[in-house]
């Protein structure tokens, strides 16, 4: 994942983002495609965050399922050993979600 964010700079991140989302509606398309970008950044470091806390065996279990590994390797952070490699069923991606009544 790059260069981890300081909570000062997780701060200014979401208030940007919340003046980027009050706006979104009056502005040209740069101004979603911003606000999509600085989300998915602080949503990587609060990841980061989780598994940086997490004990090893949650760190196991997290990395097992396969909706968070997608997540942690889109923003680059290691979910296991540094021999252990994320495996990602492509079927389980492609798949619809079952609807809960």
């Amino acid at each position: 994942m790059g260069e981890r964010l300081d909570d000062r700079t997780v701060a200014v991140r979401l208030e940007v983002l919340e003046e980027l989302l009050a706006e979104l509606e009056a502005t040209a398309a740069e101004t979603p495609l911003d606000a999509v970008a600085l989300l998915a950044e602080v949503y990587g470091e609060a990841l980061a965050r989780v598994m940086e806390r997490a004990e090893p065996e949650l760190q196991t279990v997290l990395a097992g399922d396969v909706l968070l590994a997608h997540l942690f390797a889109l923003h680059g952070i290691r979910s296991g050993p540094a021999d252990t490699k994320t495996f990602i069923p492509t079927d389980a991606l492609l798949r619809k979600p079952e609807v809960r009544t």
